[in-house]
């Protein structure tokens, strides 16, 4: 449900664009959380999450997917008001 049914080409130019103008990061400090948390989600390590959001490195295969997955929670988040977890 997150990916919308999107193409993994769509997931990959959407979440390219995220991380060009730094929504990515902003979603991730906007929600509290540690680079560490995203890691542990994608299944990376947080030096790799910290690449991605600079734009040093692009996600590849799978991690597109999970690393999309995550910041599109964190789109459909914010779309909702911005609750958390138990609120």
């Amino acid at each position: 449900m997150t990916n919308g049914g999107k193409t993994l080409a769509d997931r990959s130019a959407e979440l390219q664009n995220w991380i060009r103008t730094g929504r990515a990061r902003r979603l991730r400090v906007d929600a509290g959380l540690s680079q560490a948390l995203v890691a542990q989600d994608c299944e990376v390590t947080a030096s790799t999450v910290h690449r991605w959001e600079m734009g040093n490195r692009l996600p590849r295969g799978r991690n597109i997917t999970a690393y999309h997955g995550f910041l599109a929670r964190l789109v459909e988040r914010e779309r909702q008001g911005g609750e958390s977890d138990g609120e």
